[in-house]
């Protein structure tokens, strides 16, 4: 209940300062993650001493600096972290005897880079590797890197994005030169490793997934296994004869990646049509560069994707009208899934009798609300939970579809949820079985007050936390609840 009163938006100065007189750690940890906590509040849970908490409210930036406890161990680190701190601290925490705290300033984005480049001389070897990894770390510096003697320190300028194309072409083709030394493996043994191969090999594939390493130089690792060729298949300067190899890799991860490529030439997507794994006839479908007869075929016998697709994402208004009138009842839903659409497509797509379309295009914005009893009228059951989405829906058809005995669980969560719903309708869905339902109507600022006192003050206490949360929650209740629980 407390959690509850600590999450609820409205919650009152005052109270929140009696919360943080209970100090429960999970209440106290609740109200720092309240947005647009005051100055007055940021002392309050400061001064509970919780060195825990002190240290996330500083991590986050909440506490200024001249009010963070320094005494603390760890706070300096948390205060540069914060981005609070002057920039002499962060050359302080990069001198801190804890190399966990130095390798934390050599792997943070905002770090300065003098500071990266006094850690790149750091005697511990994951520090080292974090500020060779740094964007911050000065270009000029990492061919001297590249030549370290570890193999760890050398993956971690392969992965640094300011590498050189010519820097990552030798770290490509054998691991660098000299040879290495030191690996991941004996980094902490006093005698090395008699072969230092597989640390070579993370370089080499560290170097294949950069973005600027020529792809030239990735023609030795085209019959490679999954794990190395997917981190470059996605290129999309690769040539047409890497394609064309890749197309054919045994692995159906690696074709996926090259189907769902967007500098794949038309020839070959339509030849991977006709593969036999589904991953890689749906992941053309994701291609933004498929052609719209293609895409069409491959709806109509393929699982529909969940999020909006590419190519109908960058539609011209044309295109858009030749989906939204294919006989292909998929094609129409691809239509109904984009992101924006016109208000006219959206008229047109709500007297589809299509199921599938109708359960899209009934939640969006677009359409009209006095639509969606039509579209009721005309699927039933079947489009209530997409219906419910509307943001407009109008508060009588939640009511009717509430009371409808085939709504069922997913109907009545979406109901539940809606900010339209009356607090009849809430109480219809506080009959459901199901738990996330109810959660919603406690939470719901609807609700009458008695039913909502009545949950919070249920013997079972179940739905307490959801109904603490309310906004509608009166003041006086929230008092009495922390005092009651301050006297407990």
């Amino acid at each position: 209940m407390l959690l509850g009163l600590a999450e609820n938006p409205a919650l009152p100065a005052r109270l929140f300062a009696r919360l943080v007189a209970n100090g429960d750690e999970d209440v106290l940890f609740t109200l720092a993650h309240r947005d647009q906590l005051t100055l007055p509040q940021v002392r309050d849970l400061v001064a509970v001493g919780n060195p825990s908490l002190t240290g996330f409210m500083v991590r986050v930036g909440l506490v200024p600096w001249p009010e963070i406890p320094k005494e603390q161990p760890g706070r300096l680190l948390d205060a540069v972290l914060g981005g609070v701190a002057p920039a002499a601290v962060w050359r302080a925490v990069a001198t801190d005897p804890n190399p966990e705290a130095r390798r934390e300033v050599a792997y943070a984005d905002d770090a300065p880079a003098d500071v990266i480049t006094s850690l790149v001389r750091d005697l511990n070897l994951p520090v080292v590797a974090s500020a060779a990894a740094n964007p911050n770390l000065p270009p000029e510096l990492l061919p001297q890197l590249a030549r370290h003697p570890s193999t760890v320190v050398r993956q971690a300028v392969a992965e640094n994005e300011n590498a050189s194309p010519s820097l990552l072409a030798a770290l490509l083709a054998d691991g660098g030169w000299p040879a290495p030394t030191r690996c991941g493996a004996c980094h902490r043994r006093e005698v090395a490793c008699a072969d230092h191969t597989p640390g070579v090999r993370r370089v080499r594939l560290a170097a294949a997934g950069h973005p600027a390493v020529p792809p030239a130089g990735l023609a030795a690792f085209l019959d490679a296994p999954e794990n190395t060729v997917t981190t470059f298949a996605a290129r999309t300067d690769l040539p047409v004869d890497f394609l064309n190899r890749l197309a054919t890799h045994p692995c159906d991860d690696v074709r996926a990646v090259i189907a769902a490529n967007p500098a794949v030439p038309e020839a070959l997507l339509r030849t991977l049509a006709a593969d036999h794994a589904p991953e890689v006839r749906r992941a053309i479908v994701e291609n933004p560069s498929v052609p719209l007869d293609l895409l069409t075929a491959l709806v109509a016998n393929e699982r529909m994707p969940g999020e909006p697709v590419p190519r109908v994402e960058s539609a011209t208004e044309l295109e858009l009208r030749t989906l939204a009138s294919s006989r292909v009842a998929q094609a129409r839903a691809l239509v109904a899934d984009r992101t924006w659409l016109p208000r006219v497509l959206a008229e047109q797509l709500a007297t589809d009798p299509d199921i599938a379309v109708a359960q899209r295009i009934a939640a969006r914005s677009e359409l009209a609300p006095e639509r969606l009893a039509e579209i009721v009228e005309r699927h039933g059951p079947p489009v209530f939970a997409a219906v419910a989405r509307h943001p407009s829906c109008p508060s009588a058809l939640l009511q009717w579809m509430a009371a409808h005995p085939a709504g069922s669980r997913r109907v009545l969560q979406e109901i539940a949820g809606h900010p339209a719903a009356r607090s009849e309708t809430l109480l219809l869905c506080l009959a459901s079985e199901d738990f996330d339902t109810r959660r919603r109507v406690a939470a719901h600022p609807a609700l009458a007050l008695p039913v909502l006192e009545s949950l919070i003050d249920a013997p079972d206490g179940s739905l307490a936390q959801d109904a603490a949360t309310n906004p509608a929650l009166p003041e006086r209740v929230m008092e009495r609840l922390i005092t009651r629980a301050l006297r407990e």
